[in-house]
């Protein structure tokens, strides 16, 4: 699935509470893409350019697998940031903190390279 259609997917389904704009949500999974191409490189590693000439990646099931949570954590982190502002206007934010998806995404980027570590076997 590429990535545009991801992000088209996710304004879909878009949570309740979800104050992101598209390239918000499109920046954060870039991010999330960046991290994973730290430990290991995309299988359809050659860009197409969208409409915006941004590179439009096709991610493979197993790809998204690892990419989807860290994508999710960074965006749950930056509505979580636009909800704690809004707060010094009387508001009263919900759901996880800044702190906690902090937490979160620091985790997450611990266990990455265990989860995205694949060796070739090769037979003698």
């Amino acid at each position: 699935m590429k990535v545009s259609q991801l992000v088209a997917q996710f304004f879909a389904v878009l949570p309740i509470g979800c104050a992101l704009d598209e390239d918000q949500v499109t920046r954060n999974l870039r991010e999330a893409i960046t991290s994973y191409c730290g430990y290991r490189r995309l299988t359809d590693a050659q860009p197409e350019l969208d409409a915006a000439g941004a590179p439009d990646f096709d991610l493979t099931d197993s790809e998204l697998a690892l990419i989807k949570p860290l994508w999710h954590l960074k965006n749950d982190r930056e509505n979580a940031s636009m909800f704690e502002a809004s707060r010094s206007q009387g508001a009263d934010p919900f759901g996880r903190s800044m702190a906690e998806c902090d937490a979160a995404i620091e985790q997450y980027l611990l266990t990455l390279p265990s989860k995205s570590f694949c060796f070739e076997v090769l037979s003698i």
